[in-house]
């Protein structure tokens, strides 16, 4: 999986387990940027990191959730990550970046971003 399609899928998983991070405007801003860009998963993860790089809680919990998935990924397959560094992530986001149910692609950013 590429780095472009695991923030996606992260980025999905933070809309809907912390939705208080975004709020009605920053929704709207979010779909205006998402809306004139082509159905690439490279162009639109580009845009959506460039977009919540500005927003320091957003940046955090995205980051959190990327180096869960990393962590977990590497753990599963090797014992070389310490317990300590596992435990210092919220229970919540332990699981790895979820496998979507549905294409990942503009339709599901913009229907995930307006069912907030």
């Amino acid at each position: 999986m590429s780095f472009y399609q695991q923030n996606l899928e992260a980025f999905l998983q933070l809309l809907q387990q912390q939705p208080q991070l975004f709020t009605e405007s920053k929704r709207q801003e979010l779909l205006a940027v998402i809306e004139p860009l082509p159905d690439e998963i490279e162009t639109l993860s580009v845009a959506i990191a460039s977009w919540y790089e500005t927003d320091d809680e957003i940046v955090d919990a995205q980051l959190d959730i990327l180096n869960n998935s990393i962590l977990m990924a590497n753990n599963s397959s090797s014992d070389a990550i310490a317990p300590l560094a596992l435990a210092r992530f919220s229970k919540n986001n332990v699981d790895d970046v979820p496998k979507l149910n549905q294409p990942l692609n503009k339709e599901t950013l913009k229907k995930a971003i307006q069912t907030l």
